[in-house]
C-alpha cells in the first residue's frame, strides 16, 4: 500500500499505442526511477478489453473543468462504470461532488477524488457487473473543456502531482476496510497518457512530466526536511528539469529570450 516508503499506488498503465508505453518505459529508466518504489504493469489494449480478473481501486479520468464525461477515454469510463441503463449517471455523480467540493469548476491540474455509488454494483456493464472492483473516480482535468492543451506547459506533472498528493490525503483518513464514513485506502490506480488525445501532448512531453513528478513526489516523501523549507536554489533545478520535458521549439524559444 502506499506509505512514506512506498508512497506511490500500484499504477495499471493502459496505453491503446505502443508508442506510449514505449516512451513511458524509457523515461523511467532516464530518470533513474527505483524501481523498488514503483509497481506498474502495462496494457496496449482498450478498456472494455482488460482481463476480468484485474482489480483496481481507482480510475483516472483525464477530465475537463466540469466533469462531463463523455468523450475520449470519459466515454470509455461511463460506459464501464455508469449502470447499463443509465450513461449519464457517473457524469451527474461527479458534477455533484465537483460543486460540493469546489463550487463546479476543477482547475486544469488539479484532482479531486469521487466516490462511484454502492448502487452502482452488481449493475455495470463488464464483469458481472462490478467493474474491476473500481471503487473511486479520480478527476485530473488537463483542459477547461475539450481543446488542445499542448500550449499549457507544464500541466500533466501538475495532473499528476495533485493525484498523488490528493489520494495520500485520502488515504491518511482512510482503513482498509473502509471507515465509518464508507472510505477505503486507494492502493492500485488505472491511469492513460492524460492529454495526448484531443489535448495534442506528445507521448514524449506526457511521458516526461508524468515520470518526474512521481521522481519528484517520491523525493518530497523521503526528504521533508526539504521539501518542507524549500529554497530558491532547489526550486531552480526542479525548474529547469520541468522545462526539459517541453519539445525542441519551446526550448529553443525559452532560450532566446
Amino acid at each position: 500500500m502506499p506509505s512514506e516508503a512506498q508512497p506511490i499506488p500500484y499504477i495499471h498503465l493502459l496505453c491503446m499505442h505502443e508508442s506510449a508505453s514505449d516512451a513511458f518505459i524509457r523515461v523511467l529508466e532516464e530518470y533513474g526511477i527505483d524501481q523498488s518504489l514503483l509497481n506498474y504493469t502495462v496494457y496496449n489494449t482498450l478498456l472494455s478489453d482488460l482481463p476480468p480478473s484485474l482489480n483496481f481501486d481507482l480510475v483516472v479520468s483525464p477530465a475537463n473543468s466540469y466533469a462531463l464525461l463523455d468523450g475520449g477515454f470519459d466515454d470509455a469510463i461511463s460506459r464501464a462504470f455508469s449502470p447499463k441503463t443509465d450513461y449519464h449517471a457517473l457524469t451527474r455523480v461527479a458534477q455533484k461532488e465537483l460543486y460540493r467540493l469546489h463550487s463546479g469548476y476543477l482547475p486544469p491540474g488539479s484532482c479531486c477524488i469521487v466516490k462511484m455509488p454502492e448502487s452502482f454494483r452488481g449493475t455495470l456493464r463488464y464483469h458481472d457487473g462490478n467493474g474491476w472492483g473500481c471503487r473511486y473516480l479520480a478527476l485530473c482535468p488537463t483542459m477547461r473543456v475539450p481543446i488542445r492543451s499542448d500550449w499549457d506547459r507544464d500541466v500533466v506533472y501538475e495532473c499528476i502531482w495533485s493525484l498523488l498528493n490528493a489520494i495520500e490525503q485520502h488515504n491518511r483518513y482512510a482503513t482498509e476496510e473502509g471507515s465509518s464514513t464508507g472510505s477505503a485506502k486507494i492502493e492500485s490506480i488505472l491511469m492513460t497518457p492524460l492529454g495526448t488525445g484531443t489535448g495534442g501532448i506528445s507521448d514524449d512531453k506526457w511521458a516526461k512530466q508524468t515520470v518526474l513528478a512521481i521522481k519528484h513526489f517520491i523525493d518530497a516523501k523521503q526528504h521533508p526536511e526539504k521539501w518542507s523549507a524549500m529554497s530558491w536554489s532547489e526550486t531552480g533545478k526542479i525548474d529547469i528539469q520541468l522545462l526539459k520535458t517541453q519539445s525542441p521549439k519551446v526550448l529553443a524559444q525559452y532560450y532566446q529570450r
